[in-house]
């Protein structure tokens, strides 16, 4: 912006100065040649400034991330996102199996692992029960096994 100013301050001086001495000469021939010096003037007192702006432009592109670097973030985060919202509607589900057979854990974990870049797994399924539920752990494992495939983790809760 410190050049842009400097070319038109420079300019505005040197089209008042063009104004001023043109006013003093009153020969056609003088006054001719005198304007095509002051418009040449008036083209460099632009051109300089501009010109030394270019030049001290410079552009840093290695604080930037490459296109592949930002595609792979965005790549990243939908997996993830995916995942995790997966991993809730798994827990959801789980959680509502188990209520619709008289059993209420009171917290549902489903953890997932990429089997390849495609695929999601169950890796681990761990249901926290209350000691009041206790005697339903046979049930509770069987319900999961046929829902999701996998033996759970039945871990008595601590609160009580």
């Amino acid at each position: 912006m410190n050049g842009l100013s400097a070319a038109v301050v420079t300019a505005c001086a040197a089209s008042l100065i063009g104004a001023v001495v043109s006013g003093f000469v009153t020969d056609g021939g003088i006054k001719k040649i005198l304007g095509l010096v002051l418009g040449a003037f008036t083209i460099c007192a632009m051109i300089v400034p501009v010109s030394r702006a270019a030049s001290d432009f410079s552009v840093n592109i290695d604080s930037h991330q490459s296109y592949g670097e930002l595609t792979a973030t965005a790549d990243e985060a939908y997996q993830k996102q995916l995942v995790n919202t997966t991993r809730q509607n798994l827990e959801v589900t789980l959680t509502a199996i188990l209520n619709q057979n008289g059993i209420y854990p009171e917290k549902v974990e489903v953890i997932l692992a990429f089997a390849d870049e495609n695929s999601i797994i169950i890796s681990q399924v761990s249901i926290y029960i209350s000691n009041s539920d206790i005697s339903q752990t046979a049930k509770i494992s069987q319900l999961t096994e046929q829902s999701f495939q996998i033996k759970p983790d039945i871990i008595r809760s601590e609160d009580e």
